[in-house]
């Protein structure tokens, strides 16, 4: 296996300003000398956005091949036996998300995402993932564990090279009945955005700041990859990829309102003329609309001289 790896790594616990860090992480060149600036563990809080979401539900069933053999025991008797023939079933639901750097809530966490990237290459890492399972005993605590690896390159089937980009997966475990929820949202498709943040990650690096953001990580892997090379009276162990101090998940549901707009004065302004235009409009009556009314109010009193000249005839004949 081949490691994509440019730069080697140096544990340096004589610093330039060692009031600041006692020890830091040095990249090198292949002439020992340093690149870059001193790296230091970074604690503080980081944000992930989900671009995926994917359930899966599997099952994983392996058996042993049963065979017989003979035994010839102590007193010379053959005996027959069996072994094998056991079977293993291996059920399991995980939520995969696939990550990007930067938390896409408006108000919330560090806006700009930070650039990851492997010690000793200067790639940023594209690949971000996390796993979601269920606690296997419900008394357990639930937990977030950190995994990553820079690029290789390997031997595959058929004895065809394959290249693996550099990789990083959060795994976390939460109780049966937190998992069952989360499950119940991506399935019913009530789910529009998902945020993860971290803290206190063993093997994240970065260089010294007075701030508490950063957009720049260095990641220590936890295997041997990354060979450390430290002082020969150094008893330091850097932390290296593995332990979550801090995290937190949220799988939001997300509406939006349109919100009513103040108008300004001169749009107040304009609306009121439009409203007297109108009501002077309302008020002007067509002329042929006129000229009917004028003719009903004659056809109205032709009718009630009508009435009243029958009414005196009538009165007249008796």
């Amino acid at each position: 296996m081949d490691f994509h790896l440019e730069r080697g790594l140096r544990l340096h616990t004589e610093p330039k300003h060692k009031n600041l860090h006692k020890w830091a992480i040095n990249e090198i060149d292949a002439e020992g000398e340093p690149i870059g600036r001193d790296q230091i563990p970074w604690e503080w809080t980081l944000y992930f956005t989900a671009t995926s979401c994917v359930l899966s539900d599997s099952i994983d069933i392996s058996q042993t091949i049963k065979f017989k053999f003979k035994v010839t025991e102590q007193d010379g008797t053959v005996t027959e036996r069996e072994t094998g023939g056991t079977e293993t079933i291996d059920r399991q639901q995980t939520i995969q998300v696939k990550l990007r750097s930067g938390d896409s809530r408006a108000g919330y966490g560090h806006k700009e995402p930070a650039t990851f990237k492997m010690f000793g290459t200067d790639r940023s890492i594209k690949n971000f993932q996390l796993n979601i399972v269920q606690l296997t005993d419900p008394a357990e605590q639930e937990l977030c564990r950190a995994w990553g690896c820079p690029s290789y390159t390997s031997e595959g089937a058929d004895f065809i090279e394959e290249t693996i980009d550099d990789s990083f997966i959060f795994y976390v475990a939460v109780k049966p009945e937190a998992f069952a929820r989360y499950v119940e949202k991506i399935t019913s498709g009530s789910v529009d955005e998902i945020v993860f943040r971290v803290g206190k990650v063993d093997g994240f690096y970065s260089e010294w700041s007075p701030s508490w953001a950063t957009d720049r990580v260095k990641i220590l892997t936890a295997d041997k990859e990354h060979k450390l090379t430290a002082p020969p009276d150094s008893q330091l162990e850097p932390p290296r990829l593995g332990q979550v101090g801090e995290f937190a998940l949220f799988i939001n549901r997300k509406l939006e309102f349109e919100e009513g707009v103040n108008p300004t004065p001169d749009e107040l302004d304009n609306e009121t003329k439009r409203t007297v235009s109108r009501t002077k409009a309302s008020t002007v009556v067509d002329p042929q609309m006129l000229k009917m009314m004028r003719s009903l109010r004659r056809a109205a009193w032709f009718v009630v001289g009508l009435l009243t000249l029958i009414f005196i005839v009538t009165l007249l004949r008796r």
